[in-house]
């Protein structure tokens, strides 16, 4: 497992003109590995973004932001648009040496009921573009992984149970589940549980606290997730996800405070707690 830390802690949106310094910050916190999000604004440079991970030592992923205009579950435009913008970053992931991109990629900003049989057509539609995602994604070297989140940003795929489901009609080994701990303590009954039931289609997880500030300051049962990543034998990357609140994220993510000191004491706070958490 490697354990590391999202770039938004610091900031948004990523520039490799101006935070290629951010990773040599993370490592000497003892990050090994980074993540940083596809944004409409990001300028990515992927040949000094390669270069910089490799001369640091770090692994990395990549997240991207997905709603209804790229909503792999819904009618044709939205699908078409999903699928390209995903094969996209998907790219860049590849061409930055990354292994894994990663996206809410369905139901995302939903507020309304869906129907059984509305569920069940859009299970289908939504797998079938994740497997033409597999195919693009597979030849990249790269997993592609979805995401749940909380019944407050999606009202479609909320559970490790119902990722797991999309995952598995996707039918593709590139394809995987995403994980979140500050999601999950909203909606699992039992945070090692979901991670059980996830198994072997785990590919990423987000190590959060339950109010996203500095792990190990909240609520979230690290025993729980620690023992679950145990048990299916987790090796993949293990990733604090935060929000600078004064970045144009911070409104989005509903964080209208500060979470920690900084972000430098909730990365180095943070990284320090789960090493000796989860290993």
């Amino acid at each position: 497992m490697k354990i590391g830390v999202n770039l938004w802690i610091w900031g948004a949106p990523f520039r490799t003109d101006r935070h290629l310094g951010l990773l040599a910050k993370a490592r000497s916190m003892g990050a090994e590995t980074v993540e940083f999000a596809m944004e409409e604004e990001t300028v990515m440079d992927t040949v000094l973004m390669c270069r910089a991970l490799t001369d640091e030592g770090l692994e990395c992923s990549v997240v991207g932001l997905f709603g209804p205009p790229h909503d792999l579950s819904l009618h044709d435009m939205s699908r078409r648009a999903g699928v390209e913008y995903a094969k996209r970053c998907i790219d860049v992931t590849a061409e930055i040496g990354a292994s894994v991109f990663s996206g809410a990629v369905v139901g995302v900003g939903g507020h309304e009921p869906i129907s059984p049989n509305d569920y069940q057509t859009r299970i289908k539609h939504a797998a079938e573009s994740l497997h033409t995602l597999g195919v693009h994604a597979q030849k990249a070297g790269v997993r592609m992984v979805v995401e749940a989140l909380n019944r407050y940003e999606s009202h479609f795929v909320n559970t490790a149970a119902e990722a797991r489901v999309l995952v598995d009609a996707a039918d593709h080994e590139a394809i995987g589940v995403h994980l979140d701990t500050f999601h999950m303590g909203i909606e699992e009954d039992h945070l090692g549980d979901a991670i059980r039931r996830a198994g072997d289609k785990l590919m990423h997880i987000h190590v959060s606290e339950s109010h996203r500030g500095t792990p190990g300051t909240g609520l979230t049962p690290w025993d729980q997730v620690a023992q679950g990543l145990r048990d299916i034998g987790y090796e993949g990357h293990a990733v604090i996800e935060s929000v600078d609140h004064t970045s144009w994220l911070g409104p989005l993510a509903c964080i209208w405070r500060p979470l920690a000191p900084s972000g430098d004491d909730l990365a180095r706070n943070g990284l320090q707690f789960l090493r000796k958490r989860l290993r």
